[in-house]
């Protein structure tokens, strides 16, 4: 084989069927609603991805869209899921957070993270790459009580006649009173409200969804995430 020859060899893309196989994943990532789809070849190994993001703004459709064809074309070239794995898990950028409707992946730092920790965790096996959220982490009352729900019943929840009551009020463990809560939950408020400030935002929380990425646009305020305003006179 000669050298031209060769290097025609290399790049050939690896077509995949007009019907294939595949999942549909929908799931929340800080409240905002990602759909991911795959399409696999004859042998079961990843070809293709979709993500959709039907809700949120059409720069940030387009931009999540035009991202999953690049992927697709470079896994049907010959690109191992391995380095896009390795590339992008651990990516940071809103949004992020709390992730809903994922048994493994529930809690990611980004679109990227949650997409490749969820096809490394389906195609490649890897279990080591299963997250749940930070043991300290509460943005706000309710994602504390989704937070719980996701966890599923505590001890507490079983039947008296099963756990019989504690001979003393003075045993039973203390819970944090509705203050404290309260008081927690505000201090992680400012200190997102202070990180926003440091990255050029306003430090106002979005309405919509919950974001500190609210910037001034003329008389109104912009959310850079979701793309909601505020205040406009």
């Amino acid at each position: 084989m000669t050298t031209i020859d060769a290097m025609n060899t290399r790049g050939t893309r690896r077509p995949l069927r007009s019907r294939r196989k595949g999942y549909t994943q929908k799931a929340k990532i800080g409240g905002h609603k990602l759909y991911l789809r795959t399409g696999e070849y004859e042998d079961g190994t990843l070809g293709e991805i979709f993500l959709d993001m039907h809700k949120e703004g059409a720069a940030l459709r387009a931009v999540v869209n035009m991202y999953a064809i690049s992927i697709s074309l470079g896994l049907q070239y010959g690109v191992p899921l391995e380095e896009y794995v390795d590339a992008f898990v651990g990516t940071r950028f809103e949004p992020a957070g709390l992730v809903e409707g994922h048994d493994d992946i529930r809690w990611a730092t980004s679109i990227l993270d949650y997409v490749f920790c969820d096809l490394a965790v389906t195609y490649l096996g890897r279990r080591d790459i299963i997250r749940k959220p930070p043991p300290n982490w509460m943005s706000d009352e309710s994602t504390e009580l989704t937070m719980n729900l996701l966890e599923g019943p505590t001890k507490t929840t079983k039947p008296a006649a099963e756990e019989p009551a504690p001979a003393t009020a003075l045993t039973a463990p203390e819970a944090p009173s509705d203050a404290d809560a309260r008081t927690a939950a505000k201090a992680v408020a400012a200190k997102r409200r202070e990180e926003a400030k440091a990255k050029g935002y306003e430090g106002e929380a979005c309405g919509d969804c919950g974001n500190f990425t609210m910037v001034r646009n003329g008389t109104c305020m912009k959310c850079d995430t979701c793309g909601a305003t505020s205040g406009c006179s």
